[in-house]
């Protein structure tokens, strides 16, 4: 039974590393805002967390991961930017399975960000200065949770970044 879950900052590749790695090692690959997306009746993520608010979106992502762990003994789960933000989702992750940190430099992950405009939870006055709280706050969060930190460089090669990734995790026996 191997229960992971890929955690990281916002665009740090999680769910593409997910989608290899599950393919190298043979585990089921879901996405968590997927999860939450069929709790919904057509509406978006984005207006669901504008409408009902951070607080009310952790819920719902807490509840559809939980659903999920239950019905399922092997996977790898790959989780939102923010999951760092749930505590009660943390703690069920951590005591359901290993977290597997996905780290970038926080130098490499700002432009990748904005090239998709930019994020609500940025603040449009000071948009280095906020990310940089956001990137040291959530990375001690997942640094304290994980059970490995893997870091992904400058992630030229997603393929092989994926072995390598693949190979570690096989390394401490969580495939």
């Amino acid at each position: 039974m191997a229960r992971l879950f890929f955690v990281g900052i916002k665009h740090s590749g999680k769910t593409t590393q997910a989608r290899l790695v599950s393919k190298l090692t043979g585990l089921a690959f879901k996405d968590a805002d997927d999860l939450v997306l069929e709790t919904l009746s057509g509406e978006s993520i984005r207006d669901v967390y504008r409408r009902e608010g951070k607080e009310a979106f952790m819920e719902r992502e807490l509840s559809s991961v939980a659903a999920f762990i239950d019905a399922n003994s092997s996977f790898i789960l790959s989780l939102g930017g923010g999951a760092a933000d749930n505590t009660r989702l943390m703690d069920l992750m951590k005591s359901s399975g290993k977290i597997i940190y996905l780290r970038r430099r926080e130098d490499e992950m700002l432009p990748v960000i904005l090239r998709h405009g930019i994020p609500a939870f940025l603040d449009e006055n000071d948009i280095e200065g906020s990310f940089h709280a956001i990137y040291e706050r959530r990375d001690r969060i997942y640094s304290a949770y994980a059970d490995l930190a893997i870091d992904l460089g400058s992630y030229g090669d997603k393929e092989e970044t994926a072995r390598r990734t693949a190979r570690l995790l096989r390394e401490a026996n969580y495939v």
